[in-house]
């Protein structure tokens, strides 16, 4: 059952699997459902089955082009065919000759999720807090029941995209990817490089990126430009003439210890008295980042702390701790990051790389202190090595990015003969819009990048600062 709903499971080896409506009331309702059995441990070929949940929106035109489109969703921990009625309605110029395959990686959505939830759904800690080793020990405990939590990788989603190719039946795929959805489609592509025509990777993760490594330089870049960005328009720097010194005043106060906050609890919709920590703070205000309608909050949200009020800030840190919570399986995303990425952190390097921002290196080792508690899978041969490939590859990133700046997707690049790079000067994480889906759709059209018409990205501007 997907979501309660009526799906066919079958075998992957078995070949091409049956689809049927998926009758959800979060989809369209063209959307059709199926399921395709894997083996858990991979390399046993033996004991638990995964069925991994798949949603195909079916090409709107025809004759429909031979190869799909498989969106690949990020986090990690995010479920695909949670974003699908969002991408039919940014995608509809791609989906008029081509199929469009949402599959939920193993270990997200409805393919044996490993949902960890460290606190009630009433605990503002939920949304406005970060939780320690005690509850991942629990999460641990609970999710060990279900599943292997060391075969929830990167390399495993890799071949699971290939069984349901396979099972679907298509000859070769282009792939839409991103932020960590891009690490898994490289992945895919120096796997299976005869099954891609194409790929569109956003957000770039490349072989070698470790989360959560360069959000700290990559974070301060991105506030020192919001900063410079305020003072360059009037009004901005009219209301606040001196955000380094609010956000100095703020973390200052912070410094003293946690100040007291009233906060909506998204979980109740009542506000209740709670508390605001540093290390939540500069946490939450790196995230705020990540989405440029929310970074133009910025500016009034530190002055108004450095006055003395965080209130305004939880309260919006708060609802972004909701959409993370019901965006991510965090059990996923602990298999992930405790293999791949955190026991590749040092300690000098955490020091090194956050050196002088605000974040500072705490975010690596409060996430290092969760994986300690958490089972550790086994690389895979040439993790971490580029991808080479002369498959057509277009590459997005933003110049605001707090997490996946341009220089991690420039590096990709050097191994993708036919690759192309845009960067969006003002976006910031998986920024865009329509402009940045036209392009990836004229690339996907034509499967090559050399002909595009990027000039649009040049246009995109930060929305107005909210100044009251």
């Amino acid at each position: 059952m997907l979501a309660g709903l009526p799906i066919l499971l079958v075998a992957a080896l078995g070949g091409r699997v049956l689809l049927t409506p998926c009758a959800r009331p979060d989809l369209p309702p063209e959307a059709q459902c199926a399921a395709v059995e894997v083996f858990e441990d991979r390399e046993a070929a033996a004991g638990r089955r995964i069925p991994l949940a798949v949603v195909v929106l079916p090409a709107t035109g025809s004759p429909a082009a031979a190869d799909a489109v498989f969106f690949i969703s990020g986090g990690p921990g995010q479920a695909a065919t949670r974003s699908v009625a969002e991408v039919a309605e940014e995608h509809k110029a791609t989906r008029v000759f081509r199929d469009i395959v949402f599959v939920d990686q193993r270990g997200t959505g409805g393919s044996n999720a490993l949902p960890c939830v460290p606190f009630p759904a009433t605990d503002i800690r939920l949304y406005l807090g970060e939780p320690g080793p005690e509850e991942v020990r629990r999460c641990r405990d609970t999710l060990s029941a279900k599943a292997d939590l060391r075969l929830y990788s990167t390399e495993m989603a890799a071949l699971d995209l290939e069984d349901v190719r396979r099972a679907l039946g298509y000859e070769r795929v282009t792939l839409d990817a991103g932020s960590y959805g891009t690490k898994v489609a490289l992945r895919y592509l120096s796997r299976f490089p005869r099954r891609v025509r194409a790929a569109v990777l956003r957000a770039v993760n490349p072989p070698g990126f470790r989360i959560p490594l360069p959000f700290a330089a990559a974070g301060q870049a991105a506030l020192d430009r919001l900063i410079a960005d305020c003072g360059r328009d009037g009004a901005c720097r009219a209301a606040f003439p001196d955000l380094r010194g609010d956000l100095a005043k703020a973390l200052a106060r912070l410094d003293t210890g946690p100040v007291p906050v009233n906060v909506t609890n998204p979980g109740t919709g009542k506000v209740e008295a709670a508390t605001l920590d540093r290390r939540t703070f500069v946490a939450r205000l790196h995230l705020l980042l990540f989405a440029s309608r929310l970074a133009n909050r910025i500016p009034l949200l530190l002055h108004t702390a450095a006055l003395g009020d965080f209130s305004p800030f939880a309260d919006l840190a708060a609802a972004f701790g909701k959409a993370i919570a019901d965006q991510i399986d965090w059990g996923m995303q602990l298999s992930v990051l405790c293999t791949e990425d955190l026991p590749l952190i040092s300690r000098e390097e955490a020091e090194l790389e956050a050196r002088g921002t605000f974040l500072g290196p705490g975010l690596v080792f409060d996430a290092q202190a969760q994986c300690a508690a958490w089972p550790r899978g086994t690389l895979p041969r040439g993790h971490g090595e580029p991808v080479r490939s002369d498959v057509p590859v277009l590459l997005i990133s933003g110049g605001l990015d707090p997490a996946t700046p341009a220089r991690y997707a420039e590096a990709a690049a050097r191994t993708l003969s036919r690759s192309r790079h845009v960067v969006i000067p003002s976006g910031s994480h998986m920024d865009g819009g329509a402009c940045v889906n036209a392009i990836a759709s004229a690339f996907i059209a034509a499967g090559a990048a050399d002909a595009l018409d990027t000039s649009c990205v040049q246009d995109i501007r930060r929305p107005e600062w909210v100044l009251q």
